[in-house]
C-alpha cells in the first residue's frame, strides 16, 4: 500500500475477503503504527483512564494497571502475522479451524462485537461533536444532539466506503495532529493539576481493584481489537518481519492510549464524576480555557472518524465471511444504517452510555478472548507447517466445507467457563462470587480454557481430523 498510485486513496475498495493480489502486497510496516495510533488516540481513551481510578486505585497502581492493561495488544500482533501470511481478513482465516459452516458462529459474534464498537464510536464521536459546538457557544439541546450524529455518522460512512487506502491515508495524518494536540493537552493538565491530592490516592486491592482494572482496559483495547489484527497486515509485504510488524502495532497502540489513559488518571482528581457523567467528553472540554478546548475537540472528533471507520469496515468483512453475497460497499452500508439505529437508541432513549459500554466490554471480551486462544493457538501450529491452504479457506474443491465440532467446542467451552464466574449485566454467571465478584476476571478464565482445550485437541492429533 506504501507504493499505491496516490489516485487510489479514493477509490472505492473492492477486495473484499478475497486473498489480496501478491502484487498488491507492498505495505510496510510503519502503516500499520499509524493504523494502530489512529485507532487508539480517541479521546475514549482519557474515560479509561478515570475507570481505571474507579476501581479504587492509588495513582501508581493506576499507571499500571494502564501499562499490564494495554499490553494485552500482543494479541493484535500476533493475529496480524497471520495476516500477512494468510492474505485475508482474520475471520476468514479462523475457517481452517472450524470450518467454513463452522465458523459462521464465531464470525457471526465478532459481527456483533465490532457494531457494538462501532456505535460506541459513533455516540462518542457525536458527544464530542456536541462538546465542541457547546464549546464554540451553542446551548445543549436534542437538536444538537441530532445534528451532530448526522454529520459524524454521515463522514464515517463515506470514508468507510473509500476502503483501506483511504483508512492508511487519513490515519497517518490524523494521527500526527491528534497526537500534537493531545501532547498539549496533557502538558497543559500536567502543570494544573494538584498533585498531592493525585500522589493521596489511597491504594485499592491488588486482587479486587487491580486485577479487574486491568481485566476492563484489556477487554477494551488488545482483545476487543485482536479480531481485527490480519484485516489490515494482509496489504504487507512479505518482505515485512514479524518483528517490525509486532513493534509497528505495539507502538502504534500503546504510545497513545497511555498518554490518554494517564491524562485520564490526573483528570479523575479534578473531575470525580468524570466516569460515570452522561456526556464525558463535553466534560472533559470544560476544564479546558475555550483557546485550547475547540481545536482539540475538532481534531478529536476527526480522530474518532478514524476509530469508527476501522469497526464499520472489518464488520463488513466480516459480513462478506459469514456468507452475505452483497459487495463490500453494500455491506458497509447495512452495517452503518443497523449501528446509527443503535446511536439513536442510546442517545436519545436509554441515556445511559458508560453502563451499557462496561456491560458491553465485558460480555463480548469473553467469547473473544477464548475465540483469541484457539487462534493464536492454531497460528503457531500453521507457521510450523505448510501455512494457509487457500482451498480450506474458500471451501473449494469440497474441503473444509462443513464444521469442524471439536474446535468449536473448545470455543464454547472456554466462553460458557468465563461466562460462569461474570456479571456482565446481560448474564450474571451463578459463579460470580468471591474474587470474582463484580469483576471482568472470567475474560482470562475463558482464555486459559479455551487454549488448555485446544492445545490438547492438538496435543492428540487433532490437526489431521
Amino acid at each position: 500500500m506504501s507504493e499505491i498510485n496516490r489516485s487510489e486513496t479514493w477509490k472505492v475498495e473492492s477486495t473484499g475477503i478475497d486473498l489480496v493480489p501478491e502484487a498488491e502486497q507492498t505495505g510496510k510496516p510503519i502503516e500499520l503504527f499509524w493504523v494502530w495510533s489512529a485507532a487508539n488516540i480517541g479521546i475514549l481513551g482519557v474515560v479509561y483512564g478515570a475507570l481505571i481510578v474507579g476501581f479504587g486505585l492509588s495513582f501508581l497502581q493506576s499507571v499500571l494497571a494502564a501499562l499490564v492493561g494495554v499490553a494485552s495488544f500482543a494479541l493484535v500482533g500476533y493475529t496480524s502475522f497471520a495476516g500477512k501470511r494468510g492474505r485475508t481478513s482474520t475471520l476468514t482465516l479462523s475457517r481452517v479451524i472450524f470450518g467454513v459452516k463452522g465458523n459462521i458462529a464465531p464470525t457471526a459474534f465478532s459481527w456483533i462485537n465490532l457494531m457494538g464498537w462501532e456505535a460506541v464510536n459513533v455516540i462518542t464521536g457525536t458527544l464530542t461533536l456536541a462538546a465542541l459546538f457547546q464549546a464554540m457557544g451553542l446551548a445543549e439541546s436534542p437538536l444538537l444532539t441530532g445534528v451532530s450524529l448526522l454529520l459524524f455518522g454521515g463522514l464515517t460512512i463515506v470514508v468507510s466506503l473509500l476502503g483501506q487506502n483511504t483508512v492508511v491515508w487519513l490515519q497517518t495524518w490524523f494521527s500526527r495532529i491528534f497526537g500534537s494536540m493531545t501532547l498539549v493537552v496533557v502538558l497543559y493538565i500536567a502543570f494544573t493539576t494538584e498533585w498531592q491530592r493525585v500522589l493521596a490516592l489511597p491504594a485499592g486491592n491488588w486482587l479486587t481493584g487491580f486485577l479487574p482494572a486491568v481485566s476492563i482496559i484489556a477487554a477494551g483495547t488488545g482483545i476487543g481489537w485482536a479480531i481485527a489484527g490480519a484485516d489490515y497486515s494482509r496489504y504487507q509485504s512479505p518482505k515485512s518481519s514479524n518483528k517490525s510488524i509486532f513493534a509497528a502495532v505495539m507502538g502504534g497502540a500503546c504510545l497513545p492510549l497511555m498518554l490518554l489513559m494517564f491524562t485520564g488518571i490526573l483528570l479523575s482528581v479534578q473531575l470525580p464524576d468524570l466516569a460515570s457523567a452522561a456526556n464525558p467528553i463535553a466534560l472533559i472540554g470544560s476544564v479546558l480555557p475555550s483557546w485550547m478546548a475547540i481545536p482539540y475537540l475538532l481534531t478529536a472528533t476527526a480522530g474518532i472518524v478514524t476509530i469508527a471507520v476501522l469497526s464499520l469496515y472489518s464488520a463488513s468483512l466480516n459480513l462478506l465471511t459469514i456468507g452475505v453475497k452483497v459487495k463490500q460497499s453494500l455491506a458497509v452500508s447495512f452495517d452503518a444504517l443497523l449501528v446509527l439505529a443503535i446511536a439513536l437508541y442510546v442517545l436519545f432513549v436509554s441515556g445511559d452510555f458508560m453502563g451499557p459500554f462496561i456491560a458491553f466490554l465485558v460480555f463480548c471480551g469473553v467469547f473473544l478472548a477464548a475465540w483469541e486462544a484457539i487462534f493464536i493457538l492454531d497460528y503457531l501450529r500453521l507457521r510450523r507447517h505448510h501455512g494457509y491452504d487457500g482451498n480450506a479457506l474458500y471451501g473449494l474443491n469440497g474441503q473444509n466445507r462443513g464444521v469442524r465440532m471439536v474446535p468449536l467446542c473448545c470455543w464454547f467451552l472456554g466462553a460458557l467457563s468465563g461466562l460462569m464466574v461474570t456479571k456482565s449485566g446481560f448474564i450474571d454467571g451463578p459463579l460470580a462470587k468471591g474474587l470474582f465478584a463484580d469483576s471482568s476476571l472470567g475474560l482470562f478464565v475463558s482464555f486459559l480454557v479455551s487454549l488448555i482445550a485446544y492445545g490438547l485437541f492438538l496435543a492428540a492429533g487433532g490437526e489431521r481430523k
